[in-house]
């Protein structure tokens, strides 16, 4: 016992190692995901949802099952009414302490389809669990591929406004300079000056957005909140246009939510069933060996015996609710059905929205890209005039100004198209992946 416990604590402790090791290391998307998707507490109460239904199987299945009982009894009567007869003993009919032990069985013969029906009803209650786990599954992997990259977006536009700070304290340098030889005005200096705060105030802005993405990414993990956050990882390559047609019927049959109407629809359909046969006579088998006292002649000598019979309940009326609980199931299916027609509306627009979307970003990452040579260059060419004295420090810090602008929007939109390329995988039902 020893051994194993030791055996145990060994294998947990290199586990938790190698992933503290990870994370120290640094994570990738593919791990990120894995490790939400291993230790996550919704899952936990999914699954435990999974076990709760095959309970509610099994407590079905019992219907069908023979049914064995053991009862004893013990009873004690004061009062004992007797025949007196002159020269012989008296004729007692009852006895003080009375004992009874019996063993009894029910075995179900048939009731013509019903417990059939309830037992049907039960594994589809479980094959909705699975599909909820399912769901909570794709959901918290998608959630976490977006704070992902979240995260790497944030910290790539701190990098941006970096630059521009560093940037503009040359700036301002260069400008007191120009101000003490007499070659600049104090207006020059001080323009910098609100250039650099706001410079300034943009990259707390960005920090803080960064410091909360950070807090949902540990939380999704299971991080302590003080842990470092280290990824490896970009934004990767631009993802395909699919045709919208495949992708509307790779939807249809994929999306969790329209797996899970489809299951309440089954569910639905079954209740109908159940609620139909809910009427039907049953026929069942009971038998009983027992032993006991107290029987003429011989009150005090205890007696075998054995009984056995089948009987067959038949309902006649049930003030009704029979023919509510048929009420109800109908209504029910007939929810389900407008629920199963609803999401095949919304998966069609979710796919021709996130297809929009996606064609937007692949053309704001080609048109950022040109924007961010286009405004390098007019920076070279500032920086040219600038130290021949054709134009200004304003001019030269607008060009500055609109080079990291241009940096941040093609930060920016490659984030928009790996967003958008995910949104398009979750809109048609893909299990989350890297």
């Amino acid at each position: 016992m020893r051994n194993s416990f030791l055996v145990f604590a060994l294998i947990f402790g290199l586990g938790a190692s190698s992933h503290a090791q990870a994370v120290q290391d640094g994570m990738t998307l593919g791990q990120s995901i894995t490790r939400v998707l291993e230790r996550y507490p919704s899952l936990d109460a999914a699954k435990a949802e999974i076990d709760a239904a095959g309970g509610r199987t099994t407590q079905s299945i019992s219907g069908r099952l023979l049914h064995v009982s053991a009862n004893a009894q013990y009873s004690y009567l004061s009062f004992r009414p007797f025949v007196a007869i002159p020269a012989f003993p008296s004729l007692y009919e009852t006895i003080q302490n009375s004992y009874t032990a019996t063993i009894s069985a029910q075995q179900l013969l048939s009731d013509f389809g019903r417990t059939d029906a309830i037992v049907a009803l039960a594994k589809s209650g479980e094959i909705s669990a699975r599909d909820a786990l399912e769901q909570a599954r794709y959901q918290l992997g998608y959630e976490t591929i977006q704070s992902f990259y979240g995260v790497i977006l944030l910290r790539s536009s701190i990098t941006v406004a970096d630059e521009e700070i560093k940037a503009l304290q040359e700036a301002q340098r260069i400008s007191e300079q120009k101000l003490g030889g007499g070659t600049a005005t104090r207006f020059d200096v001080l323009t910098t000056q609100v250039r650099l705060s706001n410079a300034k105030n943009r990259r707390t802005d960005i920090l803080a957005g960064l410091e909360k993405q950070e807090s949902r990414f540990r939380q999704l993990l299971g991080l302590d909140p003080e842990a470092p956050v280290i990824l490896i990882g970009d934004f990767g390559t631009a993802p395909l246009v699919p045709p919208l047609a495949d992708a509307i019927a790779q939807g249809i049959e994929n999306r969790p939510e329209m797996k899970l109407a489809k299951d309440y629809a089954s569910t639905a359909n079954l209740k109908v069933t159940v609620a139909n046969k809910k009427d039907r006579p049953v026929l069942a088998a009971t038998g009983v060996v027992g032993l006991e006292d107290a029987q003429m002649p011989a009150l005090y000598s205890n007696h075998g015996y054995v009984a056995g019979g089948v009987s067959l309940s038949v309902p006649l009326f049930t003030g009704k609710r029979t023919e509510g609980e048929k009420v109800e199931a109908r209504a029910q299916l007939r929810a389900a059905e407008a629920k199963v027609a609803e999401l095949h509306r919304v998966i069609a627009t979710d796919i021709s929205d996130a297809i929009s979307d996606l064609k937007a970003a692949l053309s704001r990452v080609e048109s950022t890209d040109m924007l961010v040579n286009q405004s390098q260059e007019a920076l070279g060419l500032a920086k040219s005039r600038y130290e021949n004295g054709v134009i200004t420090t304003f001019e030269l810090l607008d060009a500055q100004s609109n080079a990291r602008l241009a940096e941040l929007s093609r930060l920016q939109s490659r984030y928009d198209c790996v967003i958008a390329g995910k949104a398009l995988d979750r809109a048609t039902g893909q299990a989350p992946k890297p």
